[in-house]
């Protein structure tokens, strides 16, 4: 065989053998965005973990949006779901669902836009009664709340159940429960009142900056007989330790 006709032959197979590196290259590069993926998730649901407020435990989930290899050389991922279907806070259990943009890999520095929600079911809601004196007993019902105490009216002793507006303080740190209707509840004292003083329509004030990360604020609330979910955003948020177990307080 002639040297002219082996070498097209050769020529031939040049491209071939570049088809198959090419293919066999970004076959690598899914097998490393697949493995490095499934250890950055795991590292930041660790580290989340490892750095909730005392008195809070659980299991939490994470998820980086989008291809993460370049991310990681640019040092910052774009956007992070964090989720938890099993928080307990102070022995109330929650759900919480939480977005986080420009995270650090080096877990240096803020984590910015952080926006999630965090959901209480109605069984979980009653024993938010020991964070106030004011109330007895806290329950859900459509579109706010109803609280239940004793006082004094016209001499008698009564316990009552008072529905009310529950909002987000605009600080941002608590939120506000301003009962308005109201029922006599002891059915053998006969009273019938529209309202009772020092009860109806003075607002209720509770905390609820000393649950979450001092940066964190609550912006709304949807309330149901079945749950109550609260927003919950921050402009920025410390990724380390301190800053995710340091909590705000009221004044």
């Amino acid at each position: 065989m002639s040297a002219a006709t082996e070498r097209p032959r050769k020529r031939r197979r040049w491209p071939v053998v570049l088809i198959v590196v090419v293919v066999v290259l970004a076959a690598l590069v899914v097998i490393a965005e697949f493995v490095l993926r499934g250890v950055v998730d795991r590292i930041i649901a660790q580290q989340v973990e490892q750095s909730l407020p005392d008195g809070t435990t659980g299991q939490v989930e994470a998820h980086a949006d989008g291809i993460v290899i370049p991310q990681l050389i640019g040092g910052t991922l774009d956007r992070v779901e964090i989720s938890s279907s099993k928080l307990t806070v102070d022995g109330i259990p929650l759900a919480a669902d939480v977005t986080a943009r420009d995270v650090p890999v080096d877990g240096k520095g803020d984590v910015r836009d952080v926006d999630g929600t965090v959901t209480l079911a109605s069984s979980s809601v009653k024993d938010l009664s020991k964070y106030s004196p004011l109330f007895d007993r806290l329950s859900l019902v459509d579109g706010g709340v109803e609280l239940s105490g004793s006082t004094a009216v016209l001499g008698y002793d009564i316990t009552y159940a008072a529905k009310g507006d529950v909002v987000a303080q605009d600080d941002g740190r608590g939120i506000t429960i301003t009962p308005k209707s109201v029922r006599i509840t002891n059915s053998d004292l006969g009273l019938k009142v529209d309202s009772i003083p020092g009860v109806t329509n003075v607002p209720v004030q509770v905390c609820t900056a000393q649950f979450l990360p001092e940066s964190l604020r609550v912006r709304s609330l949807d309330v149901s007989k079945a749950d109550a979910t609260v927003r919950v955003t921050a402009d920025a948020l410390p990724l380390n330790e301190e800053g995710l177990q340091t909590v705000g307080s009221c004044g």
